[in-house]
């Protein structure tokens, strides 16, 4: 009788074939969300007896060691993916379970944002009061780009076109490189940012990792400008921010999507919920 294929070799397979895993962007958050399922089942664990039942299981453990169930989800999908890639590439032959239920998410349409002045604010309050400059820089490009903090921790100096005024971002959570116009504002930071080694991290020379970067926001948030600690305001509402504040100043949304690097325009209009105040100015400035 053969061996029954494990889940380590699923595993192996996929993050050795699938481009998506192999060397995107996507590679590391592959590692991270499937490797709950190897902690806690073993990466010799039958694949064929991967089940509902036991997903449900390992889901109510996640859960109970306090993840959220936007990570749960991931994890969901994550073993999803192996299975599904298996399958198709006959590495496995037995028939897959039904897709595994997922997790209910907080209402993704009730996106939190910052204002202008908020965020001028915490650029102040890094500066002057945290003496954290590399954080205040790291806000504003967040601000002013609407990268997320992994891009933005991984990008290289050669990316960043000071002659043509763009920034190619390379890194993305879907793959798809996307160029963004930099901000007037940001350009005197960039230019001190980008003195050095082109294969040198505009910004991640400064941090260890991710979590040092949203510990030390989330100090600055709760700890000197009194945002509630509900789990609702991070640094990635900066991005938020970032298409809001287009939205409300009439930026187009098709191109709002390019920079922010959404695959259909439907996620990029989810942010225009936020600015009922521009809609209500456009209404009242009509003339008829």
């Amino acid at each position: 009788m053969a061996k029954a294929i494990t889940w380590g070799e699923c595993l192996d397979y996929t993050l050795r074939n699938l481009e998506t895993w192999r060397n995107g962007g996507g590679r590391e958050s592959a590692i991270l969300y499937s490797g709950y399922f190897t902690r806690y089942q073993g990466r010799t664990f039958p694949a064929h007896r991967i089940s509902k039942g036991l997903m449900t299981d390992i889901c109510t453990s996640l859960e109970e060691e306090g993840k959220k169930n936007a990570t749960i989800n991931r994890f969901i999908s994550a073993v999803s993916m192996v299975l599904k890639y298996c399958k198709e590439n006959d590495v496995i032959t037995f028939d897959l379970p039904t897709p595994f239920k997922r997790r209910k998410e907080r209402d993704r349409t009730n996106r939190k944002y910052y204002t202008k002045e908020q965020v001028k604010d915490m650029l102040r309050i890094s500066k002057d009061v945290m003496c954290n400059d590399n954080l205040a820089d790291l806000i504003q490009a967040a601000a002013l780009t609407g990268m997320r903090l992994d891009e933005l921790l991984k990008l290289p100096v050669w990316r960043v076109d000071l002659n043509l005024n763009v920034i190619n971002v390379e890194h993305t959570k879907n793959d798809e490189p996307r160029c963004i116009p930099i901000h007037p504002q940001l350009m005197n930071t960039l230019i001190r940012r980008c003195e050095g080694n082109p294969k040198d991290k505009v910004f991640g020379v400064d941090w260890n990792n991710a979590d040092q970067v949203r510990w030390q926001f989330k100090n600055l948030l709760h700890r000197h400008m009194n945002f509630p600690d509900n789990g609702q305001y991070v640094f990635h509402c900066l991005r938020h921010s970032f298409a809001t504040w287009h939205l409300a100043n009439g930026t187009p949304p098709i191109e709002l999507m390019s920079m922010l690097g959404h695959s259909n325009l439907t996620t990029t209009l989810l942010y225009a919920k936020a600015t009922a105040a521009g809609q209500r100015k456009a209404q009242d400035d009509l003339q008829f």
